[in-house]
């Protein structure tokens, strides 16, 4: 009986906000608007977080990396103490690849100034990531060879001029050709390519941190390139189940070598592709914080309309109340007709801000933004969406359900 009154009710209700659409959609407006907001930010962080984590996850799970500054040499504005640090030299390098936990270890010298052009048949790359490197970076993190090999130790110690390149540099300076065996030029020395880098999954339509536009040749070749470079970023693979003793094992030697006090921070900086990925996470709940309050006024306001109309329609349907009273109806019947009528309107606002959240989904996919809707928020922002009808008509339902029946009836 109960559930063909709640059946009875909910059509009636469909049928009186289909009678006032454009009311009715104007009254809902702001849980529309709040609720497209929560689906589209939510499938954009929601994405960015999963590519972010795909991406860092190809560097391995094993594996440090130390630099002057956090995430490598910077530019932009730099603190007084960070412009005073020494450089990570190649000494050090040396020493860290000494220490017990370290299973493998590579500098990686990058051009000082401008980076050199790469040059191949007439086609050239302006600012290309080149990287010397020694041969035991290799097995320092995860690098994936889709065609060919990286180069041997003997090879780096003969300085012999051979390069491993990013997918990105074999389809944009190479395009028609095998890149393997061909030579290219880098500033004023050719170089044999020996391998090809497999594509990265990547963030944002090919940026972030990938080895994709990466050019690595042997660390002694890059040395007598630039040998006035002494600033170096050190990548530390762990032996198996070491990482926090490779860490640990990593600061201690280098504030020992850097002679920083006891009571003072790291002159350098140590990260992992855990700690990387944490960063990330906290600066997308930053982001949270800031669009939250946004999304709350959307819906305080969607709420104060829901009231509004609500209060209207008590006064305009006095009459029917007052009939509905009279042949049977309790005060309790009435405050559920309006209740599940408040709700239906902002089940209905929420449902379509939940259909335009996922439009908004698709066009960040469009223009290469990585996006997926998480089912969570979906659930969230209807949920809230019934939640707030059920709060803004609360106060309308009790006063159409006080009302006289007998004044209702004659109320015109």
């Amino acid at each position: 009986m109960l559930k063909q009154q709640a059946k009875e009710l909910l059509s009636q209700a469909m049928v009186t906000l289909w009678s006032h659409k454009f009311r009715s959609f104007l009254t809902v407006l702001g849980v529309v608007i709040g609720t497209a907001t929560v689906i589209g930010v939510a499938s954009l962080a929601s994405g960015l977080e999963a590519g972010f984590k795909e991406q860092i996850e190809q560097f391995g799970t094993n594996v440090a990396f130390v630099g002057k500054f956090s995430g490598g040499p910077r530019h932009g504005e730099l603190t007084e103490e960070e412009r005073k640090r020494k450089p990570i030299t190649l000494e050090d390098a040396v020493a860290l690849s000494q220490l017990p936990s370290v299973a493998a270890a590579s500098p990686s010298l990058a051009p000082s100034g401008m980076p050199p052009t790469v040059k191949f048949r007439g086609n050239e790359i302006r600012n290309p990531r080149v990287r010397g490197v020694w041969a035991a970076y290799a097995y320092t993190r995860e690098v994936a060879i889709a065609r060919g090999r990286f180069f041997t130790e003997a090879e780096d110690q003969h300085s012999s001029e051979v390069a491993i390149i990013g997918h990105d540099i074999a389809e944009r300076l190479m395009a028609g050709y095998e890149p393997l065996e061909k030579e290219i030029q880098i500033g004023n020395k050719v170089f044999r390519v020996i391998g090809v880098l497999e594509k990265s999954k990547s963030l944002l339509g090919g940026g972030g941190p990938n080895q994709d536009t990466m050019i690595f040749v042997p660390y002694n070749v890059m040395h007598s390139m630039y040998p006035m470079q002494q600033d170096h970023f050190v990548a530390l693979g762990a032996k198996s189940g070491q990482l926090d003793t490779l860490i640990d094992e990593a600061r201690e030697l280098l504030r020992r070598r850097r002679n920083v006090p006891y009571d003072q921070p790291d002159s350098f900086s140590i990260e992992t592709p855990s700690g990387i990925q944490e960063s990330f996470g906290k600066m997308l709940a930053m982001v949270a914080m800031i669009v939250i309050p946004i999304v709350s006024v959307a819906l305080l306001v969607g709420g104060i309309g829901v009231m509004n109309i609500m209060l209207v329609s008590v006064t305009e349907r006095t009459k029917e109340i007052g009939v509905r009273r009279a042949i049977g109806a309790t005060r309790k019947d009435i405050i559920f007709q309006f209740l599940l009528e408040a709700c239906t309107l902002t089940g209905l606002g929420g449902l379509i801000g939940i259909a335009i959240g996922y439009l908004i989904s698709s066009l960040l996919k469009l223009f290469s933004f990585p996006s997926t809707v998480p089912l969570l928020y979906v659930g969230i922002g209807f949920s809230v969406s019934v939640a707030i009808g059920l709060i803004a008509g609360i106060y309308p339902a009790f006063k159409a359900s006080r009302l006289d029946p007998i004044e209702a009836l004659r109320y015109e």
